[in-house]
This record gives structure tokens, C-alpha cells and sequence, in this order.
């Protein structure tokens, strides 16, 4: 009778650990797909220049209302006359930390990149009209897949921890950055 017992709580365990897992897994697709949702409006090839709403737009606010002087300055001063330049840069890189948060290929490192973007737009349109809670947010929302185990659910990640694995035995920076990415 106790194995029994003891078998239930072990079965109600692991249901509550795989509920966890796709929890964590939902909330890095969703952040993923929000990272893919908002190109709709800075697509290539003119990255909405001509948009009320578009990248210039948005970097037009961020020098109207500056965060930082700074960054201000690096903005008029080189990302505005490169415009096109960092669009490509820009639009790159979120497709790319968009699609490994959805698919949860080297979940880690796309985290890292929402990161890091995420606090380069919080520091980029605090000040704005539209103000820091959505930067804040999605701050909030990278740091956590970021320094959670979102990737062992619906991810690849989880094929790639065994080939990770199984390379052990090769260069060791190499797989301890690896094995980083996908763990």
C-alpha cells in the first residue's frame, strides 16, 4: 500500500514538472512571437521610413526625448545617417532571437540577444510618449527564459543537449558554449 501511494506522488510530481516545463515553454514562445509580430512594422526594404509609425519614426522619439545624451547623439550622429544600415542590423537580429525563442534552438543565446535588445530599447524610449512599461516588460520576460529551463519542452534544444553531449570529448571552450546555448 505504500509503493502505491508513493507511486501516485512520484506520477503527480512529474505531471507537475512537465505542466512547469510547458509553462515556461509558453511563455518563451509568446515572447519569441512577440519579437516576430513587431517587424510588421519595419520591414525591408525601406524599414517603414515613410511610416508615421515606422523606425525612423521610432528613432525620431528616441531623440526628442532622450534617455541618455549619449545615446542621443549616437543617434543622430550615426544610426539616423545609416538608417537602412540598422534596419538590416536591427531586423536581423530580432528575426533571429525571435525564431530561436519560438523554436527553442539555442534558446539561451536568443534570450541573451532579447536581453540585450530589450534594454536597448528600454534605454532608447523610456522618455517617449510611449514610455518604459513595454521595454520594462519585455526585459522582464527575457531575463526570466533567459535564467529559467524554458527550453525542455517543444524545443530543439533538447536534441541538441544529446549531440552537445556527445561532443564532450572536442575542443572544450567550444562545447561549454555549446552546451551554454542549448542547456
Amino acid at each position: 500500500m505504500t509503493g502505491q501511494v508513493h507511486d501516485r506522488a512520484d506520477d503527480h510530481s512529474g505531471c507537475s514538472t512537465v505542466r512547469y516545463a510547458a509553462a515556461l515553454a509558453a511563455l518563451r514562445i509568446a515572447l519569441g512571437l512577440y519579437w516576430l509580430y513587431e517587424q510588421h512594422w519595419k520591414l525591408p526594404p525601406d524599414f517603414g521610413l515613410h511610416d508615421s509609425r515606422g523606425l525612423m519614426f521610432a528613432f525620431q522619439q528616441s531623440i526628442q526625448h532622450p534617455t541618455l545624451d549619449v545615446y542621443r547623439a549616437f543617434l543622430q550622429e550615426v544610426v539616423v545617417p545609416h538608417f537602412r544600415l540598422f534596419g538590416w542590423v536591427l531586423g536581423i537580429a530580432e528575426v533571429a532571437l525571435g525564431l530561436s525563442l519560438v523554436l527553442g534552438a539555442l534558446t539561451r543565446a536568443g534570450a541573451l540577444l532579447s536581453v540585450l535588445q530589450s534594454a536597448n530599447l528600454l534605454l532608447a524610449q523610456a522618455r517617449t510618449p510611449d514610455g518604459p512599461w513595454i521595454y520594462l516588460a519585455m526585459l522582464a520576460a527575457s531575463l526570466f527564459v533567459l535564467l529559467t529551463p524554458s527550453n525542455r519542452r517543444f524545443s530543439v534544444d533538447r536534441r541538441l543537449v544529446s549531440r552537445a553531449a556527445a561532443t564532450r570529448s572536442r575542443t572544450a571552450l567550444v562545447t561549454r558554449v555549446w552546451m551554454w546555448a542549448v542547456s
